[in-house]
């Protein structure tokens, strides 16, 4: 990466415990000390093996405001190729994705392997005999690797391992992977995607937020029989916020569901009668008593920092394109094994955040409407103490609180303080929060 110049802006006086500054959602030039400290030095999720399944495919991705391909060879390898060509850097990619034996540049036809190597050159005869085909291929990311088939990469050739920034995340992967009999799950029904006018962090911040869900979202919970006894009920809720150290936060239903005592009510309350298959797919792969374990607790609610959201049933993606605009996408979870309860992912996917689903609609007004109030000077400070002295520190180092408590957006500043005020958690990995 080229040379950047030192930020002046003091981010750990911007941030506090109980608060953080209002520029941070508004500034371009925050923005801008984003794309560089967070996305373009640290770990960033990018795609999933499943969606370049077979040799030749390939599918166009984004870090930051960087466009990159993830590909999959001939030997079975992905790759995370940036999408440029190197003679006059066009972008090599004209679809979204697609398969192809090689990807093909459209200005001078310059072809290249899945892997990135140069292996077409029209009219080469007009290069001189030293030319270095092997040094005219297409730029491969520093780093890249992959977990439970999510595929992350980093564009800093130094910094901490893939498996120090997952963390305690992983455990939220691993949980979402092992509701299927196999382990393996699919992003494989296309995405859909919305332009919100709203900064990537207020969008993130709503995504493990308890306390606005009977407000904003009260015209699909009206249509619940019992909604008036949900939402007073609330405040008592076993459901739990987590931090997980690393910026990493999870909204866990486990609790809720136990209580509840039945299976598979993460699904809507779908009977195990409905679904023999893959009941028995999923006693068979872990025995009785874990399986039903599984089928009870469902899967995470998960933002793993900085922008991946596992929302149970759903994978969403953020791709901040400025400081005040930000591209969502969103697929349903396939699993492997799943085949009964898979086309119920899909509806309520498209039912709660389609184009006019019942809760993205909601969030996507709020966030924008929250990036006009961000605009404003006063007052500057905003406020995130709700829970502050109710968190419990586990002796993994994580915590724990109520659901309506700012747990997850503190877990989320406390993580972005360290990274933006000086970059060294990247770069050291005995740096700890």
């Amino acid at each position: 990466m080229s040379a950047v110049v030192q930020s002046t802006i003091d981010y750990r006086a911007l941030i506090r415990e109980d608060g953080v500054h209002g520029t941070l959602y508004a500034d371009p030039a925050v923005f801008a000390d984003e794309l560089e400290r967070i996305f373009y030095r640290g770990w960033v999720y990018v795609g999933h093996e499943s969606e370049v399944p077979g040799a030749g495919d390939y599918c166009v991705k984004m870090i930051g405001l960087q466009t990159v391909v993830l590909t999959r060879d001939d030997k079975g390898r992905c790759h995370v190729l940036y999408d440029r060509c190197p003679h006059r850097a066009n972008r090599v990619t004209q679809q979204d994705r697609g398969n192809a034996q090689d990807l093909t540049c459209a200005y001078h036809g310059w072809s290249f392997s899945m892997s990135g190597e140069l292996t077409g050159l029209p009219y080469a005869s007009g290069y001189a005999a030293d030319f270095d085909r092997s040094k005219a291929g297409m730029a491969k990311v520093a780093r890249m690797g992959s977990h439970g088939g999510f595929v992350f990469a980093s564009l800093a050739p130094g910094g901490i391992s893939l498996d120090e920034h997952l963390g305690h995340g992983k455990r939220m992967i691993d949980e979402l992977t092992g509701l299927s009999p196999t382990g393996r799950v699919e992003l494989s029904a296309g995405w859909m995607k919305q332009r919100i006018l709203g900064n990537w962090k207020n969008i993130l911040e709503n995504q493990v937020d308890g306390y606005h869900a009977t407000i904003v979202h009260s015209t699909l919970l009206r249509a619940k029989q019992n909604w008036a006894k949900e939402r007073d009920r609330k405040d008592v809720s076993p459901t739990r916020i987590e931090d997980l150290g690393r910026g990493h936060s999870n909204v866990d239903y486990g609790p809720l569901y136990r209580a509840k005592g039945k299976t598979l009510g993460w699904t809507g309350g779908v009977d195990e009668s409905r679904l023999p298959d893959y009941v028995a797919a999923m006693k068979a792969a872990y025995g009785e008593g874990e399986a039903t374990r599984r089928l009870i607790d469902g899967p995470p609610h998960a933002m793993i920092f900085p922008n991946l959201f596992i929302a149970e049933m759903n994978v969403m993606v953020l791709l901040p394109t400025s400081e005040g605009a930000t591209i969502h996408c969103t697929t349903p979870v396939m699993l492997e094994g799943g085949a009964e309860l898979n086309p119920r992912s899909l509806r309520r996917c498209e039912g709660a955040l389609g184009p006019a689903g019942f809760l993205i609609t909601d969030d996507a007004e709020l966030s924008e409407t929250g990036q006009i109030g961000a605009a404003n000077r006063h007052p500057e400070w905003l406020i995130l103490k709700r829970g502050l002295e109710a968190e419990e520190i586990r002796p993994d180092g994580t915590r724990v609180a109520g659901l309506m408590d700012e747990t997850g957006q503190r877990a989320f500043w406390r993580h972005y303080r360290e990274v933006m005020a000086d970059g060294a958690e990247h770069a050291n990995p005995e740096r700890r929060q």
